[in-house]
């Protein structure tokens, strides 16, 4: 079978399992159902399983490298269960190709665990692959060379399926990390979104508090204190109508609470986070979203879901009040200022009037057509309950400035 070939065989193998899995993991965060680790379990099983039986090394006499892909994944996706179950049947494949070097293959794939327990929150995903791969082709040369292979020879093609499996890793890795950004933003804006209108909702129920209140005033106009009917027949309207009202309320209230779950948390792992969901929100947009984070752990007690639906919800705002016609940058820094730390999002979209900023915070109040004017309320309310300050700060035709100011903990 010629290389090229090779290549397309197993770029297919590699993707019909992963294609459905990625689709199955759509249709959970779509419908907010739980994720089933099983499913990914079957999928770099199935992986593996098409690879050894359909396809071949690049080079046929030597040991096949490019099933170390689904282990891989596996750790991409930090899934213990695949980890445990693929490394076993990665070390069965290697043992009946090393037949003396059992101990070795296993203290291979040790090696790999203790990399991921030590240093994968460390490395980068791509510095974690590049390490894997470098100590696979390390140890495949100094297999190989105990199995009296060719020299240089067998250096050289080790040297080319290393290459091809630290290509291929790092395309599908970047898949599915575009794949989780993508859903991470769509269920962001779906949850921004979903506020929106339950704020909709609760402004619909303050008209019907209106009607109630509305029926007791008319009754209490025509009420004569003087009139015993009055008493026996105004009397329990106006309780019904009373207690109708308090009804109301209490629904309003209820969902009109901004609930937080705080948690020890790392605001610049958030950021990236935000910046990552937001990354190809602006390449569409031509918008240029550009950073200047501190470089330490800063930690913050709050409710991560939710001040990630804030920022999402600012920097969707920056992105669609820049102008298409215009070159748009959107700038993130980071500052601290005592115990506190400052994160400001500026865009040279069109800005705002002084009249507009002024209002900007009231609920109910846009200047999008089809706008709810409930986003930036909905924030404020998210940082106040973090014991935070937002601020804006614009420029008409030149800019909008927004600063949020959230208390840090100590770690």
């Amino acid at each position: 079978m010629k290389i090229f070939d090779i290549m397309i065989l197993d770029a297919i193998l590699i993707s019909m399992p992963l294609c459905i899995y990625l689709l199955y993991l759509a249709y959970t965060k779509t419908f907010n159902k739980k994720e089933n680790d099983l499913l990914l379990v079957v999928t770099i099983f199935s992986m593996f399983y098409l690879l050894i039986k359909y396809t071949t090394p690049l080079y046929e006499h030597m040991p096949f490298l490019i099933i170390n892909i689904p282990l891989l994944i596996a750790y991409f996706k930090k899934s213990k269960t695949s980890i445990f179950i693929i490394t076993i049947f990665m070390i069965i494949y290697y043992y009946n190709y090393y037949h003396s070097f059992l101990i070795i293959i296993i203290l291979e794939y040790i090696l790999y665990y203790l990399f991921y327990l030590k240093l994968f929150k460390e490395l980068k995903i791509h510095n974690f692959i590049l390490t894997c791969v470098t100590i696979k082709i390390i140890i495949t040369i100094i297999l190989l060379g105990y199995l009296n292979y060719q020299f240089p020879i067998y250096i050289f093609e080790t040297f080319i399926e290393g290459f091809y499996l630290f290509l291929i890793s790092n395309l599908i890795i970047h898949l599915l990390n575009k794949t989780e950004e993508v859903l991470k933003l769509h269920m962001n804006i779906k949850e921004i979104k979903h506020n929106e209108q339950i704020h909709t909702s609760l402004f619909q129920i303050t008209h019907e508090i209106k009607n109630p209140i509305a029926v007791c005033k008319g009754y209490l106009d025509m009420f004569d204190q003087d009139n015993p009917n009055h008493f026996k027949k105004y009397i329990p309207i106006l309780k019904d109508e009373i207690n109708r009202t308090l009804l109301l309320l209490e629904d309003f209230l209820a969902m009109n609470k901004v609930k937080i779950n705080k948690d020890i948390i790392d605001v610049n792992l958030l950021l990236e986070e935000v910046i990552k969901s937001t990354d190809m929100l602006c390449y569409k947009n031509n918008i240029t979203l550009s950073s200047k984070i501190i470089d330490d752990d800063i930690y913050i007690n709050a409710d991560y879901n939710r001040l990630t639906q804030v920022f999402i919800n600012i920097l969707k705002n920056s992105v669609e009040a820049i102008p298409k016609n215009k070159a748009g940058s959107i700038m993130i820094t980071e500052t601290l200022n005592n115990n506190n730390i400052i994160i400001t999002i500026k865009d040279n979209g069109q800005g705002m009037s002084k009249e507009i900023l002024n209002k900007i915070k009231e609920p109910f109040y846009t200047t999008k057509p089809k706008g709810t004017g409930l986003g930036v309320s909905l924030s404020d309310q998210i940082i106040k309950a973090h014991n935070g300050i937002l601020n804006y700060e614009s420029k008409e035709g030149k800019y909008t400035k927004v600063t949020i100011s959230l208390p840090t903990e100590e770690c």
